[in-house]
């Protein structure tokens, strides 16, 4: 295959999920323009980033099913096509209402895009040496893409307005459709991917209620009634979508994959990389912003070190995981990501950049280090002809767990706060139960009170809010360090040699379609 062909075919895919994952973060600072522009209320403000994240984790099952069974390519370009339009609505919208549908549309979108991506990746490189190394590449160009949102979606906005940051997903949605419709090989393997609708509706609903209820909890509670109503209905949903997939012929999700027990374990790794790492990125925004007081701009930038560290370990780890495996850069990664967490304890309200650089880049390090591994070992332990169900289900359990760990480690900080600031509002004099009161209300407005508290000075109260604020932070860390490490010791356990066979680095990628030349 002639190289100019290579890049496009690599350019295609890589742009085509930077796009999709990019709209998960460069929303997130735009959102006081976009309810200021639209007149648009709070809760729709809330929901203009949580219908992206709805739609991406309710069909992202259905995705790998239906691209392994209609054809990689044309799921994985229709994804694009569709995510390119859903653009353009978002980027048009009159009100909030319609902004909000677009993006539910650019979410189911996306969850075409993201894992269809992984699969023809791991068509295209037949080979486990060349398809660890692509894949670290892939997961760098994911990474980066995340990271990289708030401060594109900072600078786009202030320079051009909140619509810019749609319309940019055009000209490379359209770079992405020609360049992938004349250089991606199509593959199709529908004899293992059956036309499971009983499966396909139980998988949206269950994914849907989980993710829905998820959102939720963090504006309701975890105890409020429509919440748990919501987990009841997921719980529900979920045995008989196991039931459904047991006893089908041809099953969405052939539940017998979980007995191979890399493919389970790498799972489970990949739901705790999404609670403890993605879940505490969040909260490491919240504290440059609400404790250290910088900008949404600013904040993206002081991430360098935790970019500049994913984007070389991810590629370290696609050749570690090409010459040995992915065990050891999977044991390396979530060391490092418990580590970091751990460091992160050192945090104060007035830490030097310094530190805080250094704690980023040590979690960023372990983050690069455990995506490649993690996806390599999903998509090598099973057969290809199944690639598109892997890469889903994979994507799927990682973008779940960091649903609940933003929404979880979020709540747990903000509960902590708040108990705290309560405490020290009632040792200054403020009688219960309005000390309480006063301090759900500070916390909920960043330390500004909006109203005044007796004698206390507007500067004695956000220094108390941001004591109280790092003390449910370091809760918060403990938890997703705990998780962390009970993944590492899960992987030294059960993810053995045996299960990462020692690949064959002797052999060239073979792509799909044309015999190769001269590559």
């Amino acid at each position: 295959m002639r190289r100019g062909r290579k890049v496009a075919l690599l350019t295609a895919l890589f742009v085509g999920t930077f796009m999709a994952l990019l709209d998960m973060s460069v929303v997130n600072v735009s959102l006081p323009a976009i309810q200021l522009g639209l007149a648009a209320q709070l809760t729709q403000v809330q929901w203009v980033v949580d219908a992206y994240t709805l739609g991406l984790s309710a069909f992202m099952l259905n995705s790998g099913s239906l691209g392994d069974r209609l054809g990689r390519k044309r799921l994985f370009l229709s994804g694009v096509a569709a995510f390119t339009l859903a653009s353009v609505g978002c980027a048009t919208a009159p009100t909030a209402g319609v902004l909000i549908g677009g993006r539910l549309a650019q979410g189911i979108a996306a969850a075409a895009v993201t894992p269809g991506s992984l699969s023809l990746l791991t068509q295209i490189y037949r080979d486990p040496a060349g398809r660890a190394r692509i894949i670290g590449a892939w997961g760098t160009c994911g990474s980066l893409a995340v990271v990289a949102g708030p401060v594109l979606g900072g600078v786009i906005t202030d320079r051009l307005g909140w619509p810019a940051i749609f319309l940019l997903n055009v000209p490379l949605g359209v770079i992405v459709v020609v360049a992938g419709w004349w250089t991606i090989p199509e593959s199709a393997d529908p004899q293992h991917a059956g036309a499971d609708l009983a499966g396909q509706v139980l998988g949206v609903v269950w994914l849907g209620a989980l993710t829905y209820a998820v959102i939720d909890a963090g504006r309701r509670g975890w105890i409020s009634l429509p919440v748990l109503a919501l987990l009841v209905v997921a719980a529900a949903v979920l045995c008989a979508f196991v039931l459904v997939e047991r006893r089908s012929a041809a099953a969405m999700l052939p539940v017998h994959l979980f007995s191979d027990r890399a493919f389970a374990v790498v799972n489970v790794a990949s739901f705790v990389l999404g609670f403890g790492a993605y879940g505490v990125f969040y909260l490491q925004s919240l504290y440059l912003q609400q404790v250290q007081g910088a900008s949404a701009i600013a904040a993206g930038l002081k991430f360098l070190p935790y970019t500049l560290a994913i984007a070389t370990c991810s590629v370290l780890a696609g050749r570690v995981t090409a010459r040995y495996g992915p065990r050891p850069p999977l044991l390396a990664g979530y060391t490092l990501i418990g580590t970091g967490l751990l460091a992160m304890l050192a945090l104060t309200p007035r830490s030097s950049y310094l530190l805080v650089a250094v704690v980023f880049a040590v979690l960023g390090a372990g983050m690069g280090a455990s995506i490649t591994p993690t996806n390599a070992a999903a998509m090598g332990a099973v057969g290809r002809e199944r690639s598109g169900i892997a890469a889903a289900t994979v994507n799927a359990t990682r973008q779940t767990g960091a649903a609940l760990g933003i929404a979880l480690l979020g709540s747990m900080l903000t509960a902590r706060a708040g108990a705290v600031l309560t405490a020290r509002l009632s040792a200054a004099g403020v009688p219960d139960p309005t000390s309480t009161m006063l301090a759900k209300a500070v916390v909920a407005n960043h330390g500004h009170p909006d109203q005044p508290l007796g004698g206390l000075s507007p500067a004695t109260v956000q220094r108390w809010f941001a004591e109280s604020f790092i003390t449910g932070l370091h809760l918060s860390l403990l938890v997703a360090a705990v998780a962390t490490f009970a993944a590492v010791l899960l992987v030294a356990a059960l993810f053995g040699t045996r299960h990462a066979g020692p690949p064959n680095v002797a052999t060239p990628p073979t792509w799909t379609g044309w015999q190769p030349r001269g590559t």
